[in-house]
Parts: C-alpha cells; structure tokens; sequence
C-alpha cells in the first residue's frame, strides 16, 4: 500500500505506534519513527531492518512546537520528503476523581493529547505532500465521560473537534485527516506486556466482543485512513473498540 512512500510515526517505540511503524514498512513506506524515548523508537527501528525495511529514529517530545519541527525535518533529510503521518503519541492519567484532578495534571495531559496533536496536524498540514493523508489517535475516551480520568477524556473529546475543523484545510491543500478512537488496548501503556509481532492481517483473529483489542487491530484501521483505499474518507473519528460504546453495559448482577 505504501510503496516508494515515507511515513512518521510518533509514539513509535512501543504498542499502536511500534506496531504502525512495522506495518507501514512492510507495506513498502520508509518511516520515521518518532519516540519520547530515543531506545524505544531505535528497538522499533531494529524490528523494522530486521525484516528488510528503512528506518530512521527520532526523540522528540510531542508538546514541544521546536520538536514537532525537527521530527519533520529529520524525515525529510533521511528520505526527502514524508507522505503521511501517524499522530499517535499520548499519554494516560492516573484514575482519580475529578476532586483530585490538580491544574498541573490537566495542563500536562492536555499539553501532550491536545497541544502536542494540534502541532503535529500543523506541521503536516504544511508538509504532507499532496495526496497525502494524517491520521490522529484519539479515544473511545472521546465519546463519553470518563468519571475517573477528566483530564484525558477532555483531551480526547477536544482532538476530535481538531481533527473535524482540520478537515476543510487539508481538502483544500489534496490532504487527508482523520481519527482513529481505540477502546481498550494491551499495550504496556495499560500494563500489558510488549508485542513486538506482526501477524499477517488475513491471520488475525475477531477481538472478542467488549474486549481487549491488540495493538495491530489499531495499527491496520490507521494504515487503512492512511491509504489510497480510504481516499473518500476526510474528518472520520473511526471507533475502534470491540463494540465497547454499541450497547449498554450488562448491568452488575
């Protein structure tokens, strides 16, 4: 799908991100894998040229406008331009009630989910060539309240209101953007342990009904908005979640 096409990643060094890097390299994309941590996105980096790909590893902090530019201009010196861009980085809060939210801990998740997003669709906005496509990762987080974790579901609820008022601008420029909204997914994010296979996509088994959801499963509906086979699709927020949020929860027996 991405032959002779250069792809970024940020949060590459582990779970929805590591698994994206690999599948966009083996679909033919050069990648620029970009990770708070510089050992995390190198790891991503050796799976990928273990398997005969091209990578390149960038450290970059998300929140920062200073490094957004930089992991741009890091792709494109490695491999001359970048086509389209996996804005997957974020991070979680701790599961608190909303008493105990402090005005640092809603700055510094809204700083990484929120800012370091708008950012990111700022410099692919700029960048992406045209014919070229941005995907964001959001949250199931973002269709609903989440009693125990404002701040990150506020963050999540405010990406997908960017990534929709985006979708005019990227029109207007040949571009793509949208938004993939993952339930609950075993990365070592949510204290699952890391998953450094990639299964062929034909091999890969249903997600059980409301249940966990592998990495992979995320990767492949974001490498599917990144294609050409999604070329009608611009300002989607596509839930991903095992049909989590399609019914009401059983109620406690």
């Amino acid at each position: 799908m991405f032959k002779g096409r250069v792809a970024l990643v940020t949060g590459g060094g582990s779970g929805i991100g590591a698994a994206a890097c690999q599948r966009l390299a083996i679909e033919g994309a050069k990648v620029a894998v970009v990770d708070l941590k510089g050992d995390t996105a190198a790891h991503t980096v050796e799976l990928i040229e273990k398997a005969g790909g091209s990578a390149i590893a960038v450290a970059a902090d998300i929140s920062s406008p200073e490094d957004n530019v930089r992991m741009f201009d890091e792709a494109e010196a490695a491999f001359g331009q970048v086509d389209v861009a996996f804005l997957n980085a974020g991070i979680l809060q701790p599961y608190i009630p909303l008493e105990q939210v402090t005005v640092e801990l809603f700055d510094k998740v809204l700083a990484v989910n929120l800012r370091g997003a708008f950012l990111g669709i700022q410099q692919c906005l700029q960048r992406l060539k045209p014919g070229g496509a941005c995907v964001a990762t959001a949250s199931a987080a973002a269709y609903l309240g989440f009693a125990e974790a404002a701040a990150y579901a506020t963050s999540k609820h405010g990406l997908i209101g960017l990534v929709r008022s985006s979708a005019a601008a990227f029109a207007a420029r040949d571009l793509r953007i949208n938004a993939v909204c993952p339930g609950m997914v075993m990365t070592p994010m949510n204290s699952f342990a890391a998953i450094d296979t990639i299964e062929p996509p034909e091999s890969l088994a249903n997600a059980p009904y409301r249940g966990g959801l592998t990495p992979q499963q995320i990767a492949e509906v974001a490498l599917f908005l990144l294609s050409q086979g999604a070329s009608g699709v611009n300002g989607l927020a596509q839930l991903v979640d095992s049909a989590a949020l399609a019914t009401f929860a059983p109620l406690p027996q």
